[in-house]
């Protein structure tokens, strides 16, 4: 997991703000590296540590898709197509995947 701090007197949003590349980039890789794991698992994905308090994203995997969505959109802006490809095939297997559970299908 990611670990950012913040500098003297970051507010979260500052911190989000200054690293939001590398945040975007991180929810990508963790989903990258652990979406083909065990069903209902949450994975940890950057811990932000301001003045006052510890924050930490994780996700579970139902929230993969919707993540990789925003990330998508993040990555368009700044025009990292190879990125936006990354997340739009991990989504397309996420898909499959979720469809051959419901249908039994192995």
């Amino acid at each position: 997991m990611k670990r950012l701090y913040s500098k003297e007197g970051d507010t979260l949003d500052d911190v989000f703000r200054d690293n939001e590349y590398e945040i975007y980039n991180q929810v990508l890789q963790s989903i990258k590296e652990n979406y083909k794991g065990p069903v209902n698992r949450a994975i940890d994905v950057i811990s932000i540590s301001t003045k006052d308090i510890d924050y930490s994203i994780s996700l579970n995997q139902e929230k993969f898709i919707p993540s990789l969505e925003k990330c998508i959109k993040f990555f368009e802006v700044i025009e990292e197509y190879e990125k936006c490809q990354e997340c739009l095939d991990i989504i397309k297997e996420l898909k499959k995947n979720k469809q051959e559970i419901e249908y039994g299908i192995n």
